[in-house]
Parts: structure tokens; C-alpha cells; sequence
């Protein structure tokens, strides 16, 4: 079935792309109740945010990357594939680090300053993200345009 974006990628990949984009988007606005006090809208966006990340690698983006393996590694000389790298490895950490925030979160939901102490990981998980993303929509553009 063909893409709704008018590329060669398949349905699955478009909407994987566009679960990628709302979810940063998510994440964005999750900064916005961060900066306002609402740290409780801020966690939920969060991890809302991250279990959508965590569905589309299940359904999308793990399966491409298990069944391209042997290409991924044969040709890293094309530039589609080091972007693919970028993304993966950013992406897999950016997926780690999402659950233990979100998780350490959720263990104690009233401690404002346990969140505190995870500052330094949140701004390296949030920069992760968007290489993740940005090398995402490169990792597309190489493969589908």
C-alpha cells in the first residue's frame, strides 16, 4: 500500500513518520507545562510521548531496522544509511532514557525533587530526541524521495 505522502515509502512508514512528529510535538508542549509549574501535565505529556515512541519502534522502526540489518551494515558508505545510524543509536538511548524518567516518575509522583535531580538527563534525552528526529526525517528522505 502506497505512502500518503506522495514518496515511495509504504503507509506504514508515513505514519510511523508522523507518530515521530507528534510525539516531539508532545514533548514540546510538555516543556510549555514545565515552564508554567504544571509539572503532573508535564510528566503525563511525557510519558505519553514516550509510550507512542515505544509503539511506533514495535511496529515500525524495529522491524525495518531487524529486516535491513545485513544492509545497514554492508553499506555504510551510503549517506542513507549513516543517517539511519545517527538516528537508531540516538533513538535507542533517547527510548532508555525516556522509560527510566518516566518510570522514576511514576515510582514517586509527589517528589518534585527527584525530577530536579534528573534535570542533566532530561536536557540529554530531550537533544537526543530531536537528533533522533531530525536524522529520522533524513534517514526518509534519503530512502523515499
Amino acid at each position: 500500500m502506497a505512502g500518503i505522502f506522495g514518496t515511495s515509502a509504504v503507509l506504514v512508514t508515513d505514519i510511523n513518520l508522523l507518530i515521530q512528529i507528534i510525539s516531539f510535538l508532545f514533548l514540546l508542549i510538555s516543556l510549555f507545562y514545565k515552564f508554567k509549574g504544571k509539572m503532573k501535565n508535564h510528566g503525563y505529556l511525557m510519558g505519553f510521548a514516550v509510550i507512542l515512541h515505544f509503539i511506533s519502534f514495535i511496529i515500525a522502526m524495529g522491524p525495518s531496522f531487524f529486516d535491513g540489518f545485513d544492509f545497514f551494515i554492508d553499506s555504510t558508505d551510503v549517506f542513507g544509511v549513516q543517517a539511519m545510524w545517527i538516528h537508531s543509536i540516538a533513538g535507542g538511548v533517547t527510548l532508555i532514557l525516556g522509560f527510566y524518567l518516566v518510570i522514576a516518575w511514576i515510582i514517586n509522583l509527589s517528589n518534585i525533587a527527584g525530577c530536579v535531580k534528573r534535570k542533566r538527563i532530561m536536557d540529554i534525552t530531550f537533544v537526543l530526541w530531536a537528533v533522533s528526529l531530525l536524522f529520522g526525517i533524513v534517514t526518509y528522505l534519503s530512502f523515499y524521495t
